[in-house]
């Protein structure tokens, strides 16, 4: 495909996807987002699959210390039980769980056999961006080695995360052929010691392309028809007894695809969103989950038999992807009725930001090139890693009103902190606690508030569309954060890449003479394979 040819915007929306009426999109995602009934995915009567298998974990010891290493590599792998050859980690489609806890440190070796290069992205962890910490500035080549090592603070909140290929322009190949994996941070049960020792599940959802030929797609289409698994399983069965309560963790780790998932005939609790505690109780009959999106919840062991875990039909817009509703899961309930554990402790307290004075109020337009249809634009620019977009003051709390004026959804994330929705096409949004990534109505907005305030995410990161074939085409910017005796020379600098540089070693502060000192609570990897 010529990705610089012109592309009428009809023929964009025509050949990328063809869909239904927008506005009916909108609502969909915005009920489904609050926790709205919408339609069911059809019936399934074929047998469920095998149990549901459990990721191999990377974990620590008494060091604190998560240390493993990760071999992305073309290999013959099964993908919901048929036979491909794609990227994936250390052989296999159900790539390893990094385990890890507030105050760790994750030590892994990128162990690049590709014949492309690639990177690692450790999503929605604040962590330093610097160096060889969660920098998707840096590569690691064909058949190279490289070492990500960074440190938790010690206050990192608990729950679901993940990591994935980050490296402009290749991100959605790779994640979805197999180059994400995901990530549990200890913890979450902590403050509700009524629910001690409850089994907890890790569902990582995921969706690849089918060939006619057992390869990887060269040109992923989300529309197409594909695979859609949990745990590299195709409906695996989920044991619960009756009265049972359980913490899943749903993680959707495909490049492109939203996830709309209930359990039949049952709510479940969300105990967290994108590994951020509620502070309430939240219930759902369904939940709508993102591309890099994750729900902790609570499910209840129904009454006795198989209950399908549903996957919804998907419409993101006229201009997006839509996909056909399948069972994904089943819970088998069986055994012996157990009581059933529930929520009696406070949930722990969040500041409720739209409270709060804000520094900047910025507005950002997430839109499809008029004429290109490949090309998506922030603002009306396309991504440049040589120049920074947003420059912000360490310490700032701001307000962002994203727009989405065109036919299809967006999914907003940003790198390094979290976030609070306050209002969705400018109503306001009841307060549960934080996230890291929330889709844009089409033809609509939504109004964040961002704390730039842990001093672990000083340097230079991004915040971009998390469908990644948006952000592979240009819709993505650089933010960085700095001391405020910085700031004036940080704006200037901005265009040529901020004070942090082009390789994060902080370039301007150390070309100036200036010492540049760390927080005490971050710290900075060791270098080296």
């Amino acid at each position: 495909m010529d990705r610089h040819r012109p592309v009428p915007i009809s023929a964009a929306i025509h050949r990328r996807r063809r869909l239904h009426d927008i506005y009916a999109a909108a609502l969909v995602g915005v009920l489904a987002w609050t926790g709205a009934s919408v339609a069911q995915a059809p019936a399934d009567n074929s047998a469920p699959g095998a149990p549901l298998q459990s990721p191999v974990e990377i974990r620590y010891g008494a060091d604190g210390i998560s240390k493993g290493t990760l071999r992305p590599a073309m290999s013959a792998v099964s993908v919901g039980g048929q036979p491909y050859r794609a990227l994936v980690f250390n052989g296999d489609y159900d790539a390893p769980l990094i385990r890890t806890r507030p105050g760790g440190t994750v030590a892994i070796t990128l162990d690049n056999q590709m014949d492309e290069k690639t990177n690692l992205h450790f999503h929605g962890m604040t962590v330093t961006p610097l160096d060889s910490g969660d920098s998707i500035f840096r590569e690691v080549g064909p058949h190279e080695k490289g070492l990500y090592r960074f440190k938790l603070p010690p206050d990192h909140s608990p729950g679901a995360y993940w990591y994935h290929s980050h490296f402009h322009g290749g991100a959605q190949r790779q994640v979805e052929s197999g180059i994400a994996g995901p990530i549990l941070v200890d913890g979450i049960l902590d403050p509700f010691p009524e629910l001690k020792g409850i089994r907890e599940r890790v569902l990582v959802l995921r969706n690849f392309q089918k060939t006619f030929t057992g390869k990887l797609a060269s040109e992923i289409v989300t529309s197409a028809p594909s695979i859609r698994t949990v745990n590299g399983q195709a409906d695996p069965v989920i044991d619960i007894q009756p009265g049972e309560t359980q913490l899943w963790h749903l993680m959707n780790i495909s490049a492109n695809q939203y996830f709309r998932i209930r359990i039949t005939g049952q709510n479940v609790q969300i105990l967290s969103r994108d590994g951020n505690t509620v502070t309430k109780p939240v219930m759902a009959d369904e939940l709508l989950i993102g591309p890099s999106a994750r729900f902790s919840i609570l499910v209840v062991g129904a009454a006795a038999g198989d209950h399908a875990v549903e996957l919804a039909a998907g419409n993101t817009g006229a201009a997006g992807d839509q996909y056909k509703g399948a069972r994904i899961a089943t819970t088998r309930v069986a055994g012996a009725p157990v009581a059933t554990r529930r929520i009696t402790s406070p949930y722990p307290a969040s500041e409720d930001l739209a409270t709060v004075r804000v520094a900047h109020v910025r507005q950002f337009a997430f839109q499809d090139s008029a004429t290109d249809g490949d090309a998506f634009l922030i603002n009306g620019e396309r991504f440049d890693p040589r120049r920074v977009n947003t420059t912000v003051k360490l310490g700032d709390v701001e307000e962002w009103r994203l727009y989405n004026p065109s036919q299809e959804l967006h999914q907003f994330h940003i790198h390094q902190t979290d976030f609070q929705v306050v209002a969705i096409n400018d109503k306001p949004v009841p307060f549960s606690g934080y996230r890291d990534t929330v889709f844009i109505p089409a033809r609509g907005s939504i109004t964040l508030r961002i704390p730039f305030r842990d001093p672990v995410m000083l340097g230079k990161f991004v915040y971009h569309c998390h469908i990644l074939e948006h952000e592979d085409g240009g819709m993505m910017q650089v933010v960085q954060v700095v001391r405020p005796e910085d700031y004036a020379q940080a704006v200037k600098l901005a265009p040529l890449g901020g004070i942090y540089g082009d390789n994060q070693t902080c370039a301007y502060l150390r070309n100036s003479g200036r010492a540049f000192t760390l927080p005490a609570d971050v710290q900075l990897p060791a270098e080296g394979p």
